[in-house]
């Protein structure tokens, strides 16, 4: 049996590697991704960056330090700090093929 490489179903990018206390918070900003098992990663909400589109939604994050193999679906657009994974499906799958990989990713710890 031949194992399937992230690779092979997902673009694999690091994310924007942004410096929390370099950006402004705002109540109703664009969630910041960061490396927290919490909230779905997010740890604040930010004003948006111009000229630094924030990632989509439905893409998944994966936290390579702090708690690591933490990995989510962000259901609203982000930004995010240092050592995060963005994984963005090369084959349209739904939030419960996407939840799969989640739990498949984060069982490796």
């Amino acid at each position: 049996m031949k194992l399937v490489k992230i690779s092979d179903i997902f673009e694999v990018q690091y994310g924007n590697s942004l410096e929390l206390n370099r950006l402004k918070q705002i109540p109703n900003g664009i969630n910041f991704v960061s490396r927290t098992s919490k909230n779905n990663g997010v740890s604040a909400k930010v004003k948006k960056i111009s000229g630094i589109e924030p990632s989509p939604a439905g893409t998944i994050t994966v936290s390579l330090g702090g708690s690591v193999l933490e990995t989510f679906i962000q259901p609203e657009p982000f930004y995010s700090g240092y050592h995060i994974y963005c994984l963005t499906p090369k084959i349209e799958l739904t939030d419960e093929e996407k939840l799969f990989y989640c739990s498949c990713i984060s069982a490796n710890k």
